[in-house]
């Protein structure tokens, strides 16, 4: 895979070159890799809490309740959260952050490069350029280091330009997280057309957990592609009893033949992987 760019972000200094590199200041303060799925009802949000005690939000779910869980895992003052990653902008993933970018400092926000005409996306844009935070659009093949044997890369992005609300899923991030011999695969809403574009990745794709692309969806998560990445558990951010009879009880069925387990917020509330970058746990709310 090749690697594009290289972003150090060091006392506001911003600088481009090869590799995309999220310079790691503090000391080394644990082994533990924290991602928290948040119950947050019909909608994607997760916290990341690096070794490093960085914070990395992917999505702000549909309403507020973000930040009530934010108050809950994040205790630093001043409040600072260091990457924001909004996968595409849908309400359901985009409108939490709205009030995330008013009320904490962000190092970095990370965006697919695309635009939606909404209202929720344009107050997300001024969020954005009132917080002050550094920009980045996401590209194939870049990796935002963390640290040493922490990174995100980067595996779909669109590159840019103007979708509209049916074709927003395509325009999804998907990137992977490794932590030493542990990954996440996080699809954001990709349906099926992506995971059939990401399939040249081959081994790449393998991962321990997959957080389940489109709330388990029958458009996502396909028999080929679970194959691929072969996850150990999949976790699926969706409400109880929502409106849209999500997850799918097809794509159930897929992940059950598939031997994988799967996790819903909307059961079990917010759900906790801790990994050590070779083993991991699975902690439930209920």
């Amino acid at each position: 895979m090749s690697i594009k760019r290289k972003i150090i972000i060091s006392a506001g200094l911003l600088l481009i070159a090869s590799v995309v590199w999220f310079l790691v200041l503090a000391q080394k303060q644990g082994q533990i890799l924290e991602t928290i799925f948040l119950d947050v009802g019909q909608g994607d949000s997760i916290l990341i809490k690096t070794p490093q005690n960085q914070s990395i939000l992917i999505d702000g779910g549909p309403n507020n309740k973000v930040l009530e869980k934010l108050g809950k895992y994040i205790f630093s003052l001043p409040k600072k959260i260091d990457v924001v990653i909004l996968t595409h902008p849908h309400a359901d993933h985009v409108t939490g952050l709205i009030e995330v970018l008013k009320r904490y400092d962000v190092g970095l926000v990370v965006i697919n490069g695309v635009y939606l005409k909404t209202d929720n996306y344009n107050q997300f844009l001024v969020a954005v350029k009132n917080n002050g935070a550094k920009v980045l659009t996401a590209e194939v093949g870049e990796a935002i280091h963390f640290s040493e044997n922490l990174e995100f890369d980067i595996i779909a992005a669109p590159g840019g330009g103007v979708t509209n609300d049916n074709d927003a899923n395509e325009t999804s991030i998907v990137g992977k997280l490794i932590y030493k011999d542990f990954s996440i695969m996080f699809m954001g809403d990709a349906p099926a057309k992506i995971e059939n574009k990401i399939m040249a990745y081959g081994d790449g794709l393998k991962s321990d957990i997959i957080k389940v692309g489109h709330h388990g969806s029958k458009y996502s998560s396909f028999m080929n592609f679970l194959s691929s990445v072969a996850p150990k558990a999949g976790i699926i951010e969706v409400a109880e009893k929502n409106i849209y009879n999500l997850p799918s009880p097809a794509t159930l069925s897929r992940f059950i033949m598939s031997g994988i387990n799967i996790f819903e917020t909307g059961e079990k509330g917010d759900i906790k992987i801790l990994s050590d970058g070779f083993t991991a746990n699975i902690f439930t709310e209920r």
